[in-house]
């Protein structure tokens, strides 16, 4: 995982290592406190009697002479194991830091070493404590046997005591430590996150932490206390005390115990509820403005555990929203532009009552249909063109753009309406080569002062013509491929003469007879022919409405599977 400095909030220069240095002092000097204090309350004066004799009496000159020495001698062993300690765990870390801060760029093997040790860090700081509060203990404690100032069993409190008490230290210092990290150096060596994606880290779940926390704070007190009362035991085997000595002792010592456990399990808590909280917030902040509509804000990802991966997730959920909210705008544009080219009105031609509608079923579609009147003084005349681009959606909504511009271009030119198709064909073929893509057509040239009607069909379902007169319905079959799949093919004309009152011309995308219910029905070509039939006598814009409300009452509520446009043309009456 590279790192790009240049997108973090964070300076190199601003970076200090030393709060790690002074958490690591601090959890040391209060650990030997809390022993000692411990030690110093230990019931019959068990441990002062084992160290400093039975005559002796604990006065401020034995303290500073005798204790004072030894208690500073371990306590700075200790800083030297921990700092020793802190100083190896920070060096890849340390080494990046001073890199950047000379303005030179570390090798890419050395910032996934400085990533990997910074996730790492508090697990290695738990190890580093816990191993100086079992190591220094064992090696004292086995060195004052050998020297004869302690005997094994005040070596066993001690000990133990040390290993109990470094256990709570280390817990606490390791949440302090992971707190400081996420305040700086995680922001700066991920700064856009992703750290659950780097290999070769420590993980623990957020339920074994609190688990963890928990056992602490309520074994490690118990077992204090079992210790002292074993070794107590020994002690009165051999020199019996009275009960209310010993009881106001252990009282006192159980006291001091509790105290200890509450202050150190409620800084331990606080810290660890901190490190899971906090995020928790900010994830739920994020949510939030994601629920008023607002994405361009970003939850931090601070850690690679659970709330590490939901933070990384929601801020692709919301990059995703965000893109989807401007491709909706852009989609929501293209439906206005596109629905710009359909004709904005019906035309008015004598003799001639025409209606159409298109309904597509995702913002854009591949339906179009176009009325072309002649820019002569031909007013009887009229064209017109239904196209069904193979799919939906964008890239269909771009052919039927493209398509209807062609049309347009070389229908304004002399020629047929065979010339046109096949010209349009051929440039269109240029188009969507090797694509796959294709355009069925429809047109139509209707004539009133001639009274015919001519039609080209290009791989599209075969429009009707019903004579009501007749009570009859004739198919507008005829030769002729899609557009866009072989440039030298020749497109045919067909024609129809005598068009009078009565005639109803009906044409139509496969969406209107393909309509399917919840059923898996199809509305079928039959109920559009027999509602024509049924209502021939009613207008274009009446029969192109009830045909359009019977389909959507047939799906019952069922969305569009695919564009669906009608056009009817009603004959009514003839020069």
């Amino acid at each position: 995982m590279s790192l790009d400095t240049s997108t973090s909030k964070t300076n190199a220069s601003d970076i200090t290592l030393t709060p790690y240095y002074a958490v690591g002092i601090v959890a040391t000097t209060v650990g030997l406190l809390v022993i000692l204090i411990l030690n110093f309350f230990t019931p019959l004066d068990l441990i002062q009697t084992r160290i400093f004799g039975q005559d002796q009496a604990l006065t401020w000159k034995i303290i500073f002479i005798i204790f004072l020495p030894r208690f500073l001698f371990v306590l700075g062993i200790s800083y030297i194991f921990v700092l020793f300690g802190i100083n190896q765990m920070l060096k890849p870390i340390s080494i990046c830091l001073t890199l950047f801060k000379g303005g030179s760029i570390p090798k890419k093997e050395w910032v996934n070493n400085a990533q990997k040790r910074l996730l790492n860090l508090h697990f290695l700081f738990v190890f580093v404590n816990v191993s100086m509060w079992i190591l220094i203990p064992s090696f004292l404690g086995i060195l004052s046997i050998l020297t004869g100032v302690a005997d094994h069993r005040t070596v066993i409190i001690l000990s133990a005591r040390a290993c109990m008490v470094g256990l709570i230290a280390s817990a606490v210092a390791s949440q302090r430590v992971e707190t400081i990290s996420r305040r700086q150096l995680i922001p700066f060596f991920f700064p856009n996150g992703r750290l659950t994606q780097l290999d070769g880290t420590a993980k623990i779940s957020i339920s074994k932490r609190i688990t963890l926390v928990n056992r602490l704070g309520a074994i490690i007190p118990i077992t204090i206390l079992l210790v002292t009362l074993v070794t107590l035991q020994w002690e009165l085997e051999t020199n019996p005390v009275p009960a209310i000595t010993y009881g106001r002792g252990l009282i006192t010592f159980t006291s001091i115990l509790f105290i200890w456990t509450v202050l150190f399990s409620k800084e331990l808590n606080r810290l660890l509820s901190n490190n899971i909280v906090d995020p928790i917030n900010d994830l739920v902040d994020v949510l939030q403005t994601v629920q008023k509509g607002q994405y361009d804000k970003k939850a931090q990802i601070l850690s690679n555990d659970e709330i590490g991966f939901a933070g990384e997730v929601v801020n692709e959920m919301t990059q995703g929203l965000e893109e989807r909210k401007k491709m909706q705008r852009s989609l929501n544009l293209a439906r206005e532009i596109q629905q710009n080219l359909l004709p904005k009105q019906n035309p008015k031609i004598p003799g001639l009552d025409i209606a159409g509608t298109s309904i597509y079923c995702d913002e854009t579609g591949g339906d179009y249909y176009d009325f072309l009147l002649p820019e002569n003084d031909l007013k009887n005349k009229i064209r017109i063109v239904l196209g069904d681009v193979s799919g939906h959606g964008i890239s269909s909504a771009l052919l039927m753009a493209t398509s209807r511009a062609l049309f347009r271009q070389r229908s304004a030119l002399p020629g047929n309406l065979a010339q046109v198709t096949t010209d349009v064909n051929r440039l269109l073929c240029q188009d969507v080569k090797d694509s796959g893509n294709f355009v069925t057509l429809f047109c139509i040239e209707m004539d009133m002062s001639q009274k015919y009607l001519k039609w080209v069909r290009a791989g599209h379902d075969p429009a009707i013509l019903y004579d009501s007169k007749q009570n009859k319905i004739t198919e507008l079959k005829g030769d002729g491929i899609a557009l866009g799949i072989d440039n030298s093919w020749q497109y045919e004309e067909y024609k129809i003469s005598n068009i009078s009152k009565g005639h109803i011309a009906v044409f139509y995308t496969d969406g209107i007879w393909e309509a399917q219910n919840s059923n898996g029905e199809r509305f079928g070509k039959k109920n559009l022919y027999r509602m024509v039939k049924e209502n021939a006598h009613l207008s274009s814009q009446q029969i192109l409405k009830l045909v359009m409300d019977k389909v959507n009452h047939f799906q019952r509520g069922e969305k569009h599977q695919d564009d669906a446009t009608l056009i009817i043309v009603k004959v009514c009456n003839t020069p």
